[in-house]
């Protein structure tokens, strides 16, 4: 008998541990009934070495007339109404880009939401995602499709039946019911 303890496999690597990405992505887990969407690729706008084109502007914002609120649901008991303009985060606050928007703060344990993580706004009756350039970043994930990582700064239409990612947490996008605001 030999006084050496033999460590389990896979324990101990054969090889050193792969280098970290610059940044990690992470794959929520929390809502059981969708699949966890593939790692996004975000597509460059402009070859290298070349001049990246200016983004669009972000469509105006109509004051009058009905709007249809949006509501985004996740599995840990979040429930966000978005009538007019509201910045989601752990501790958000109204930046610049978030001007006269309503802050909801999200109850985070992991803390893969940023403090002011994105801005959510009904615009022409759709509703409208823009990374405020966070950590973890915002993903949207269209039923049937890939997953889309956002520009930060660039406003995106969100599509009914979505899931939105907001770092780790992960929403269900839909038209609230009675949106007759």
């Amino acid at each position: 008998m030999s006084d050496f303890i033999v460590p389990p496999p896979g324990l101990v690597p054969d090889a050193p541990a792969p280098a970290e990405p610059e940044r990690t992505v992470r794959v929520p887990d929390r809502i059981p009934a969708l699949r966890p969407p593939a790692p996004a690729t975000p597509v460059p706008s402009a070859p290298p070495g070349a001049a990246a084109p200016p983004p669009p502007p972000a469509p105006p914002i109509r004051p009058h007339g009905p709007r249809t609120a949006w509501r985004l649901r996740s599995d840990a008991g979040h429930d966000v109404t978005v009538r007019s303009r509201v910045v989601v985060g752990r501790d958000p606050r109204a930046t610049d880009a978030a001007a006269g928007a309503e802050p909801v703060a999200i109850d985070d344990p992991a803390r893969s939401l940023s403090k002011t993580h994105a801005l959510l706004e009904v615009v022409d009756d759709r509703l409208l995602a823009t990374d405020l350039a966070s950590t973890n970043g915002v993903r949207i994930w269209p039923e049937g499709e890939d997953a889309v990582e956002l520009e930060p700064g660039r406003p995106t239409s969100v599509p009914e039946g979505a899931v939105l990612l907001l770092g780790d947490v992960a929403f269900l996008v839909n038209r609230a019911p009675d949106a007759t605001v």
